[in-house]
C-alpha cells in the first residue's frame, strides 16, 4: 500500500513560485490588495503581479502570470500579426500550459480556476466588437500634485 501524497503547504507553494520566477528572470510581486482575478504580467518590465499566494488556487494564478512572461508564446502580440482574439487564445493557452507543466502539483481546484479563466477569455473572443471604454468615475485634479 502506498502512502497518500502530501500536498505542499502554502509556504512551499509561495517559495516555489518565487524560485520559478527567479529562474525565468521574472519579478513576482504579490499583494493582498489585489483580487485573484486582477493578476497580470507586464512584459516590458518582466513583472508578474498577483494576489498573495495563500493556497493552491492563488499559486496557479501566479504560475499562469509567470507563464505569460516565460512561455515562448505567452505573449506574442508584439511579434506577430493576426486577429487579436486568436493571439489572446494562443497566449492564454501557453501561459496555462506553462503553469501546469511547472507546478509542483496540479489539483482539481487549480484546474477549476484554469477552466474558469479559460472560459472568460474564450467567451470574450466571441465578441466582434471591442469593449466600450469605461468612463472615469471622477476627474482628477492634477494641480494638487
Amino acid at each position: 500500500m502506498t502512502a497518500p501524497t502530501r500536498h505542499p503547504t502554502a509556504l512551499e507553494l509561495r517559495a516555489h513560485a518565487l524560485q520559478l520566477a527567479k529562474a525565468f528572470d521574472v519579478r513576482l510581486i504579490q499583494s493582498a490588495q489585489l483580487k485573484p482575478d486582477e493578476a497580470l504580467g507586464i512584459t516590458g518590465l518582466r513583472v508578474a503581479l498577483c494576489t498573495a499566494i495563500v493556497d493552491e488556487t492563488t499559486y496557479a494564478v501566479a504560475l499562469h502570470e509567470i507563464g505569460h512572461l516565460a512561455a515562448p508564446t505567452g505573449f506574442v502580440r508584439g511579434v506577430c500579426d493576426g486577429p487579436r482574439a486568436n493571439l489572446l487564445r494562443i497566449e492564454e493557452d501557453a501561459a496555462w500550459t506553462w503553469a501546469r507543466h511547472y507546478a509542483l502539483v496540479w489539483t482539481p481546484p487549480m484546474q477549476a480556476v484554469a477552466l474558469w479563466a479559460e472560459g472568460t477569455y474564450r467567451q470574450a473572443d466571441r465578441s466582434a466588437e471591442p469593449p466600450a471604454p469605461v468612463a472615469p468615475k471622477a476627474s482628477i485634479d492634477w494641480t494638487k500634485y
